[in-house]
């Protein structure tokens, strides 16, 4: 059985990430990640660490912006120190260049660590779109 308040904080955290990413502010985006976190987005090889994830983020939130963000959650599991979520994102990416809208439908599985402090961020966050033929993601090399 999962811990509430453990929930209740891995939520807020979730909050915090789905807040950043619609406001496209890199730096609190990847505030979220452990200081080696890891990204793994389609197409495109790992990305470690947090200032290397923030700076993907000013390239994504560079080109695209959010609209219509929301997300169902499909499995939580928490151990005393690491956790696992399992879910499911929907809405719009919005061209900043053109006003082009490409519809997302997400599924994510991240690895969350709990730290010295007691706050969870997250270690290990990958997605895969369910939109086929449709996508943002194209290596940012």
């Amino acid at each position: 059985m999962s811990d509430p308040d453990a929930l209740r904080a891995i939520g807020r955290l979730y909050q915090r990430m789905a807040t950043a990413a619609v406001r496209g502010d890199a730096p609190a985006y990847a505030s979220c990640y452990a200081e080696d976190g890891v990204l793994l987005p389609p197409h495109d090889g790992p990305i470690q660490g947090r200032t290397r994830v923030e700076a993907w983020a000013w390239d994504l939130f560079g080109v695209w912006s959010m609209k219509g963000h929301r997300v169902w959650m499909d499995d939580q599991r928490v151990g005393a120190s690491v956790a696992f979520s399992r879910y499911r994102g929907v809405g719009d990416f919005v061209a900043k260049a053109d006003g082009v809208v490409v519809p997302y439908d997400l599924k994510y599985m991240d690895t969350l660590t709990r730290q010295r402090d007691g706050t969870w961020l997250i270690a290990c966050h990958m997605w895969n779109s369910s939109v086929a033929g449709s996508s943002v993601w194209t290596k940012q090399a």
